[in-house]
């Protein structure tokens, strides 16, 4: 299976603008479900851990941190923002590591890139492997009404040496979304570096039964309302955040 390395031209945008954004959203919900469950010092495994600030909070908490991700210049920036975390390059749907954690969390729609039933199962079971016995795994996931809503747009960013334009979109039918952007960077003249991110929107249903298949259990499905916070999982929520163990 090849490694999923398709951020890496989009690795220095995302670092920018994106890693410090989704994790001032997603630290208070992992604070609530995940690291209130934890004595000080536990083992976290950071799945899809991008450009590493969700690492850097964790680790500047006292936390132990491994970030898995399969871009390499994702994991470049990691060890930059989060260097008392340590990284591997791996793919989510089949990495192994030597020790067992007290706890896994999946962030930023990271999963959605997975796109089959059986693959997203894959990288189930390879968390289930990674932790140990009762130990929460976090994750969100973009959800129909999410990239219904928000996947047709077009946006753009410039700065003097960089320029990134975004074009986003989702075929219902198919239930594929797509990221397409082209990004030019100024380094002895311009280069141009075009590339496409997809994502799978899958349904609730079939993320419970692959984490049932994979031995992850008692789970616990939420969605946020902007007046009540973080609620049981709402009709037509365009997020969903899962909150399992391991048996």
């Amino acid at each position: 299976m090849a490694i999923y390395s398709d951020y890496d031209p989009f690795a220095r945008v995302y670092n920018k603008y994106w890693g410090d954004e989704f994790t001032r959203f997603a630290f208070p919900l992992v604070e609530r479900l995940v690291l209130r469950r934890l004595p000080p010092g536990a083992s976290i495994l950071d799945l899809c851990c991008g450009t590493g600030q969700m690492a850097a909070t964790l680790t500047a908490l006292g936390y132990s941190v491994t970030g898995v991700d399969g871009s390499p210049e994702m994991l470049r920036f990691a060890r930059q923002n989060a260097p008392a975390a340590t990284f591997v390059h791996a793919d989510a749907r089949s990495f192994t590591l030597p020790h067992r954690f007290d706890a896994a969390i999946c962030i930023f729609d990271s999963l959605n890139h997975v796109m089959t039933a059986g693959e997203l199962e894959d990288v189930f079971r390879c968390v289930r492997a990674a932790l140990r016995g009762g130990a929460p795994f976090f994750f969100d996931l973009n959800l129909e009404a999410g990239f219904s809503l928000a996947w047709h747009d077009n946006f753009g960013i410039v700065e003097d040496d960089l320029l990134c334009v975004i074009r986003t979109s989702y075929d219902p039918e198919k239930k594929v979304a797509c990221f397409d952007g082209t990004v030019m960077t100024q380094d002895n003249g311009w280069k141009r570096t075009d590339f496409t991110l997809r994502q799978k929107c899958h349904s609730p249903e079939e993320v419970l039964a692959a984490l049932a298949r994979a031995g992850l259990t008692g789970a616990e499905v939420y969605s946020l309302d902007d007046r009540r916070g973080l609620v049981p999982l709402a009709p037509r929520a365009e997020r969903a955040f899962f909150l399992c163990r391991r048996r």
